[in-house]
């Protein structure tokens, strides 16, 4: 048995523990640190290093994934005979490059700061595809985005369980505290006792390794 106080472990015989000497019949012990759900053990957390490559090796497969939303929503758009969006971004994003004015599919000017088709662009490339992707990952059996799975990490709640998809939406959001400290708190599982990233303290989740 494992001691409700310190964690470590004792002999199941005992009332108290023996090497802090508490009374080891006051609470169970803490799942956090020992449940295990399917292959994987909470007590093995994920460090700094894993997240870091994970963090890099999806960064490469949301590129991949923008690509194809882009040659998908183009197709459809060209089915419908309809300008897609994405594609008047690039034009003037370009034509802003050139110092020239910036026009519509239609040959309209367009004086906006920053056009609609801009926002709505950035909005579907750089949130919408990335929510789902991490959000919809990490809740589904894998616990894992794709990038986690190579690293052989996953993603769990407090007491070890698979996380729903409004709490990975919860995390994924609460990156954006993590970028706005200077990435700050995308370093700080390196000093923290579960090795919890800020977006895991507001989400309540945690990452540990996969048992090999």
């Amino acid at each position: 048995m494992y001691c409700p106080k310190c964690g470590r472990e004792t002999e199941s015989g005992g009332k108290f523990c023996q090497w802090c000497g508490a009374d080891t019949r006051i609470a169970p012990p803490r799942a956090v640190l020992r449940k295990k759900v399917g292959d994987f053990s909470t007590e093995k957390f994920a460090g700094l290093g894993r997240r870091v490559a994970s963090g890099f090796i999806d960064i490469l497969f949301l590129i991949l994934f923008d690509l194809i939303v882009v040659g998908t929503l183009s197709i459809i758009f060209w089915l419908f005979q309809r300008p897609s969006p994405i594609s008047e971004s690039i034009v003037m994003l370009y034509q802003y490059y050139r110092h020239v004015p910036r026009t519509d599919a239609y040959g309209n000017m367009v004086t906006a700061a920053i056009p609609s088709q801009i926002v709505l662009s950035a909005g579907i490339l750089f949130l919408l595809v990335p929510w789902f992707y991490f959000s919809y990952l990490e809740s589904s059996r894998n616990q894992a985005t794709l990038g986690k799975l190579v690293v052989r990490i996953a993603v769990t709640d407090m007491q070890g369980s698979r996380i729903t998809f409004a709490r990975a939406t919860l995390r994924f959001f609460a990156m954006s505290l993590s970028f706005l400290t200077l990435c700050i708190g995308f370093l700080i599982p390196a000093f923290t006792r579960y090795k919890q990233g800020l977006h895991d303290m507001i989400a309540g989740t945690l990452i540990f390794r996969q048992d090999l």
